[in-house]
């Protein structure tokens, strides 16, 4: 990756986190298997597993 590719995808995670809403960014967490739909992290996230 070049460098002005990397500043644009800079660029573009920045506009995409601008327009998130909470509910947008859990649906965004859910999705990708981060949390689950009742706001706790999955087994791979936490530290007490």
């Amino acid at each position: 990756m070049t460098t002005r590719e990397a500043k644009k995808n800079i660029e573009e995670i920045k506009a995409f986190t601008k327009q998130l809403t909470p509910e947008r960014a859990k649906e965004f967490l859910v999705k990708a298997g981060i949390i689950t739909p009742g706001g706790k992290l999955t087994k791979p996230y936490r530290l007490d597993v």
